[in-house]
């Protein structure tokens, strides 16, 4: 059983050493250049090309792999965050629309809503965000602890964990006392093994996200409003007004969901078609129940 040294860093010190995304060089903390490429594995993927898979690898070694996780975290959000703002948004326009509401209620009763729903979405997002930020480091900073002050019983239970999955006893103690040789690299991975956590960047920001979040709610919320009182102002009436509201919402949405599918390797124009689908469907049926209650319920004198 290897013996390690404890740590004389701080808790701060060494999660902002042990925190990189990216494989570092040892001595220099600088990103090393991973030999992939990985748009092309993925692309070799989709096609089941093995001779590109092959050069994907081989013929990228020395460049730099893109990681785009944090870039990525904040597309989610602004796809996320814009796809509920104009659904939710052109729900309500379908529902006042559908009770015979007046033009200047529908406004009223779309933007109130738009911004109430942004800043619970933003602000929920930020919430939730930090929340899950501040467990991840509370249990790295745990598990380092007990790496420091007690590194056999760490090692121990890896080796359960690993003995569990079906790697043999000898097998697994070779790979976690050379593993248990590199501190940082140990705990991250125990940190996945054991407790199925990715631990976050050191500069990773909720209150970014829940900009964003918020952001994207009201641009693409304010589509439903913003075609509703352009066309509107520019004479537009009855059917008209509302069907040229449901063609810029339609567009918007599978924009959205097209975007949405790329980020995803799936199917953008599938994606697309999908979540346009979804918005037409919760548009429909709030549309309907503002009919009906319109109907049902008397206007009050």
């Amino acid at each position: 059983m290897p013996k390690l040294v404890a740590s004389n860093l701080s808790h701060a010190e060494f999660q902002k050493q042990s925190t990189t995304p990216e494989p570092t060089s040892p001595g220099t903390g600088k990103a090393m250049p991973l030999g992939r490429d990985l748009d092309a594995a993925r692309k070799a993927y989709s096609k089941g090309d093995i001779e590109a898979l092959v050069s994907s690898h081989d013929n990228a070694i020395g460049a730099d792999e893109e990681h785009a996780g944090e870039a990525g975290d904040f597309i989610k959000s602004l796809v996320f965050g814009g796809l509920d703002g104009i659904i939710t948004t052109f729900a309500i326009v379908s529902a006042a629309v559908g009770a015979s509401l007046s033009k200047k209620t529908v406004i009223v009763m779309g933007l109130a809503n738009l911004i109430a729903d942004a800043i619970s979405m933003g602000l929920g997002d930020a919430l939730s965000e930090k929340a899950e930020v501040d467990y991840i480091r509370r249990e790295w900073a745990r598990e380092t602890w007990e790496m420091d002050n007690n590194p056999a019983g760490e090692i121990k239970e890896m080796l359960e964990l690993y003995e569990a999955e079906g790697v043999s006893h000898d097998d697994s103690a070779l790979i976690l006392n050379t593993m248990a040789k590199y501190k940082e690299f140990f705990v991250k991975h125990m940190m996945i093994v054991e407790l199925g956590l990715q631990t976050p960047d050191d500069d990773a920001n909720p209150w970014a996200k829940g900009a964003v979040t918020f952001g994207a709610f009201v641009l693409f919320g304010s589509v439903p409003l913003l075609s509703y009182i352009i066309a509107n102002a520019a004479g537009a009436d009855g059917g008209l007004l509302f069907g040229l509201c449901i063609m810029f919402t339609a567009m918007a949405i599978f924009l959205l969901g097209a975007v949405k599918g790329k980020f995803a390797q799936s199917n953008m124009i599938e994606a697309g078609t999908l979540m346009t689908l979804n918005g037409g469907l919760a548009a429909l049926a709030s549309y309907l129940i503002g009919w009906g209650l319109g109907e049902l319920v008397p206007e009050s004198t």
